[in-house]
């Protein structure tokens, strides 16, 4: 679920589509159409055309043609800008967030880990890519930064189908290191530099991933 409320048909179809997206349901090259939409969800062309042009705006797909819409890959410049901006972002929600987090919360970022490593060990790439969603956003929605919220969503429509891509080439196993777990063990310890580092640590390991499998050409 988004930070605001969907209120029209075109923004509940935006907020639905932003999900699958974050969530791995499309993949680089996909193919959109609009009359599939429309007919997939029930409703007229206005409102579906409405929500793609969001998506549009947001990165998350792209006009190839008059009438023809694409979940874009991650280029060389745009692989940059995204690694450099969720670097920045996402680990400071993570500390404005750091406070808030009670114990409850502790004990649901644990089982978001759980689900993440049984997805893991079953190759499972659909639950892999809910949980870790889920395990991220629990954190930043904490962080009372709807601007931050904002942002991070977008960097997330445009990194996550690239995310699933590698997940399904190589499988969920490509995740070696359990940067969620530190994340937690630094919650329950209370040290929050340890925390923002592990988020830190996570996003770069995830980023790195599309570096080798997509972006080969990319300077070490």
């Amino acid at each position: 679920m988004s930070n605001y409320e969907p209120t029209t048909g075109a923004d509940s179809l935006h907020a639905t589509l932003r999900q699958q997206i974050w969530e791995g349901a499309f993949l680089p090259g996909d193919r959109v159409s609009i009359r599939g939409l429309a007919q997939s969800s029930g409703m007229s062309v206005i409102p579906v055309r409405d929500a793609v042009r969001r998506l549009v705006a947001e990165g998350a797909l792209c006009f190839i043609d008059s009438r023809t819409i694409e979940v874009p890959k991650l280029s060389l410049a745009n692989h940059r800008d995204v690694l450099f901006a969720r670097m920045q972002l996402e680990p400071e929600a993570g500390k404005r967030a750091f406070g808030q987090l009670t114990q409850t919360d502790l004990e649901q970022l644990i089982a978001y880990d759980m689900a993440v490593n049984e997805a893991i060990a079953m190759n499972d790439v659909n639950a892999y890519m809910r949980s870790n969603f889920a395990f991220h956003f629990h954190i930043y929605r904490k962080a009372d930064a709807p601007v931050l919220l904002r942002l991070i969503e977008i960097l997330w429509l445009q990194s996550g189908p690239s995310m699933r891509f590698i997940a399904g080439q190589y499988g969920a196993q490509t995740v070696t290191v359990d940067h969620h777990k530190e994340a937690t063990d630094a919650l329950t310890r209370r040290d929050r530099e340890s925390f923002v580092s592990a988020l830190r640590e996570d996003i770069a390991q995830g980023m790195e991933f599309i570096r080798n499998a997509e972006l080969p050409e990319l300077p070490k």
